[in-house]
């Protein structure tokens, strides 16, 4: 590490072949404001202080070409940490300039109707902020910059662009019990996607990938809420009555079977014990799955009306709630034991996945007033998740559904990476958007979950009431989504299906099958034999919606081709991409061309086997 003078105080972040980063200056933020590291002449190495905080940097050469920086806060009675941060400039060194529109950003914010993918920064972009990582890329030439997480901590990570400079950090907000350590990691290269696909394999050593990715059913999509055995029993004969028999392994009874949130007694729609339902699902020939949402707990549970002792708080002291239901202090022992207890009994019931759900940033940051704050928020969760998994077992099968990355890598086998799917173009648009900025995490961190594979429709089923009900309105804004716009059509449908099977990961479909005719079905068929590594999304910083997805596998090579718009248009390939010049589509048998004499029909995609 290399040290400036101490009016001006920066750090060298270099890589192990010499070559500079750039330089950033080290923040730390309290409730009195902006304080700027400064090193102790005196002390050792990389020993400093901001605004009466001790703090150690670290800066040192990492795998793979990446620059590993680590902050250690020294705790203060008397102040409350807000955030710990690396602060770089625009145009200095390798970072890309901030204020340009020639600037991508791959943002992955919390809000699920703030734009995800990748972006075009600018002045009128205004300030953005991203989780776990960003990858930064300039149309004007030179490397990519990612900045991502490169340790796990207790507490949530940012990466903020504000048009001048990238802050890189961690925002504790709360009064340090201990020392700290928050790591990062900071990397460039010519090609992004190769950065996103080194910074995985770096991660790896924290990540969990022992078991293959899954295929299965799920009552989610279809029934909802309103599921009953009497419709898992015809959806278990459907599937295996089909051309499905055999290739879905797993079945899960998703939200509805239990009585309340926090009460896990099934509801008088199903058989008395879990264990009743799980006999019947194993029966059937497969592996019993079912969801849960651990955090949260009914007000009008017994726990929530008898034991009100162990929620988080809100500000005005009585239990802390997120969309009505109280939030579950995992900080407690007893309600870590209460986890373990749910756990242990669906899993001696017969259970083999777990479900997690309801994990979402905002439920966590409910949890800011518990019982024990000598942990950050991740560090609860994180506690909670082990718990769990020492409850079902290292055999079972868990999928993260919305929390934290950094409080579940390395517990769950699973994780989804885009929102809830439905059956409208608007959430096509928006999951896949999503999904290509996650691909590098399979097999690298866990098994990706690329939610539901979908194909009902009104060519593929009678069905008088394909969706359950809710708010018809149209889809005038693109990040306003949820449920907008008209219900999709086979064709876009399959732009979805091609967009599961070139994920790589877990394979979960949710239609009634008992409701799907033989188009339907035929469809959902040929998501089979599975890709099991996930495609590279090749123009990915190049179109905010990648349009060619090119399989890795050498034993079945795909090429997926898309066409987002709302009009036809040819295959462009941009200039210097070695792609197939032809293959043949997996969904019409027909053999396409890969060039501009090639028009695709509106929201539309080719599988190609190439």
């Amino acid at each position: 590490m290399q040290v400036r003078n101490e009016t001006q105080p920066t750090i060298t972040l270099k890589e192990a072949t010499g070559r500079v980063v750039g330089q950033a200056e080290v923040v730390v933020e309290d409730e009195r404001g902006s304080h700027t590291w400064h090193p102790i002449p005196s002390g050792a190495p990389g020993q400093g202080q901001a605004g009466g905080w001790r703090v150690w940097v670290e800066v040192a050469p990492a795998e793979g070409g990446f620059v590993q920086v680590a902050l250690q806060v020294a705790p203060r009675v008397d102040r409350v940490l807000q955030r710990v941060f690396l602060r770089l400039r625009g145009r200095r060194g390798l970072v890309p300039g901030l204020s340009t529109a020639r600037t991508r950003m791959l943002l992955l914010p919390d809000d699920v109707f703030t734009e995800k993918g990748v972006v075009t920064l600018g002045r009128s972009r205004g300030t953005v902020v991203s989780r776990f990582l960003t990858v930064l890329r300039s149309d004007a030439g030179g490397p990519s910059l990612l900045a991502g997480v490169g340790e796990l901590a207790d507490d949530y990570s940012f990466f903020r662009v504000d048009g001048e400079t990238l802050e890189a950090g961690f925002e504790p907000k709360r009064a340090l019990r201990r020392e700290e350590r928050y790591g990062l990691l900071f990397g460039v290269g010519e090609d992004p996607l190769d950065l996103l696909e080194r910074y995985g394999r770096l991660l790896r050593r924290f990540g969990r990938t022992q078991h293959p990715s899954v295929a299965g059913w799920d009552s989610w999509d279809y029934y909802g809420a309103s599921v009953t055995m009497d419709d898992l029993r015809a959806e278990m004969a459907a599937i295996n009555a089909s051309r499905l028999k055999g290739k879905l392994t797993h079945f899960v009874v998703d939200m509805g079977w239990w009585t309340d949130w926090g009460d896990l007694q099934p509801n008088r729609r199903f058989p008395a014990t879990p264990r009743a339902i799980a006999r019947e699902i194993a029966e059937a020939g497969f592996a019993p799955g079912i969801w849960h949402a651990p955090l949260q707990c009914s007000p009008w549970s017994y726990l929530g009306r008898h034991r009100q002792d162990l929620f988080a708080r809100d500000e005005a002291g009585g239990p802390a709630t997120a969309g009505g239901q109280a939030i579950l202090d995992w900080s407690q022992p007893e309600v870590l034991q209460l986890l373990h207890d749910w756990f242990r009994g669906l899993r001696k019931a017969g259970f083999r996945y777990f479900k997690l759900d309801y994990i979402y940033h905002d439920a966590v940051q409910r949890l800011a007033r518990r019982a024990d704050d000598s942990r950050g928020l991740l560090g609860v969760i994180r506690t909670g998740l082990r718990t769990i998994r020492e409850a079902v077992g290292e055999d079972s099968y868990i999928l993260n559904c919305g929390a934290a990355r950094e409080s579940s890598v390395g517990i769950t086998d699973a994780s989804r990476i885009c929102t809830d799917i439905h059956t409208f173009w608007s959430h096509i648009w928006h999951n896949a958007r999503e999904i290509a900025c996650h691909l590098w995490e399979n097999r690298n961190l866990w098994n990706i979950d690329p939610d539901f594979a979908l194909i009902r429709s009104a060519e593929t089923s009678d069905d008088r009431f394909p969706n359950y009900i809710y708010q018809r309105r149209p889809w005038e804004q693109r990040h306003r989504f949820w449920m907008a716009g008209p219900e999709a059509t086979f064709s876009e449908l399959r732009v979805w299906l091609t967009v599961v099977h070139m994920a790589g990961g877990d394979v979960f479909l949710s239609d009634s099958i008992a409701r799907l005719n033989g188009t339907g079905m035929e469809a959902l068929a040929k998501l089979f034999p599975r890709q099991m590594e996930s495609a590279r999304p090749v123009d990915l910083f190049m179109n905010t919606t990648p349009r060619f997805w090119l399989g890795q596998s050498e034993r079945e090579p795909r090429l997926a081709v898309f066409n987002w718009d709302d009009t036809p248009s040819p295959i462009v390939v941009p200039d210097g991409m070695d792609l197939p010049s032809r293959g043949r589509d997996v969904w019409t048998g027909e053999q396409v061309r890969i060039g501009e004499s090639t028009m695709m029909p509106p929201r539309s995609a080719y599988l190609l086997e190439v």
